[in-house]
């Protein structure tokens, strides 16, 4: 298998950056699943790693009986979505901090695909077939062919690239290798408020550890934007939202909390030629930031509506970690 320094999964670089391959051919298990090294690609331009995670046909299966076709097919909301991310085992991504001979590399950007038995595609398409998203593409056939997978289960399959923080290490003896799995969206509660919330208080349980946090609201302002002088000639912005000001206890940090609007911004339109809204859906969005809030208080932004809203219906979201960080060590077979 060619691979090639800074390049995606499916890219094709050039020769002066082909990556030689170095034999690790070891597993480890990580939280019950395990976790095939196959190689590790080196060259003077920089390194990549290639890694593949079994993920077993029975989980696979359970998730396409909770969220067959149909159900997938009618998601709407980023809730929905967040909820089908949270529950798919293919969906558990992560990031791996790469040593070579106790050296450390800069992690520079990684992609994946993944490959699925005959029975799981089965279940996870629709008839015809070919109206679904489940299928084997060739270069996830290949990856199988070369590290020998066994086609009996299902298989996420990563590919990292790294730079040189100092001189090249081509012929390495040991290869060291920390994982940490991305963070899942879990919404834990809903709540509402209006511009006259100020000193509610709303209770919500971590779905994880089933700590009680108190949300207590400090005022919910509403507030117009103008976008005029910016974005497509003749379309017409949502201007208005709510910004909710709230504080938290016990504190938690910000990266691993949030709120966010239930309800979807309103479709910039093209205007007509008072420049008002023809009705017309447009193609564009736009992202305002909210206000810097005191230090003990936090800030979160409504979505955009043409009209004012009076009442905004939150919700409440732990990013989880779905599993402990792990390290291992091999040696590499030059």
């Amino acid at each position: 298998m060619d691979v090639y320094h800074n390049n995606n999964i499916w890219g094709k670089g050039t020769p002066e950056t082909k990556l030689t391959p170095l034999p690790v051919n070891r597993s480890f298990l990580w939280d019950k699943q395990e976790i095939l090294i196959p190689a590790v690609y080196v060259g003077k331009a920089g390194a990549a790693l290639d890694v593949c995670a079994k993920i077993p046909t029975e989980d696979m299966a359970a998730f396409l009986t909770k969220w067959d076709y149909g159900r997938r097919i009618s998601l709407k909301t980023p809730e929905e979505f967040d909820q089908l991310d949270a529950d798919n085992p293919g969906s558990k991504e992560f990031a791996v901090e790469l040593c070579l001979d106790d050296t450390p590399l800069l992690r520079r950007m990684s992609s994946s695909m993944r490959w699925y038995p005959d029975n799981i595609i089965q279940m996870g398409n629709a008839s015809p077939a070919s109206e679904a998203g489940f299928d084997n593409n060739k270069l996830s056939e290949e990856w199988m062919d070369a590290y020998s997978c066994d086609r009996e289960c299902c298989w996420y399959f990563e590919r990292l690239c790294y730079d040189w923080d100092r001189e090249p290490i081509l012929s390495p003896q040991k290869i060291s290798l920390a994982f940490r799995a991305n963070l899942i969206s879990i919404t834990a509660g809903h709540f509402s408020s209006g511009v006259s919330c100020d000193g509610e208080t709303v209770k919500v349980a971590h779905p994880i550890t089933g700590q009680e946090y108190v949300l207590t609201l400090h005022g919910c302002e509403q507030t117009r934007h103008s976008f005029a002088e910016i974005g497509a000639k003749g379309m017409v912005y949502p201007e208005y939202c709510q910004i909710l000001s709230y504080s938290i206890t016990p504190e938690i940090d910000r990266s691993l909390f949030t709120i966010r609007d239930c309800a979807e911004s309103d479709q910039p339109r093209m205007g007509n030629a008072q420049g008002q809204p023809d009705g017309s859906d447009g193609p564009t969005a736009v992202f305002i930031a909210g206000k810097n809030a005191a230090p003990e208080k936090r800030s979160v932004v409504s979505s955009l509506h043409f009209e004012p809203v009076p009442e905004v219906q939150w919700r409440v979201i732990f990013q989880i970690k779905p599993k402990n960080d792990a390290e291992t060590s091999f040696p590499i077979r030059t």
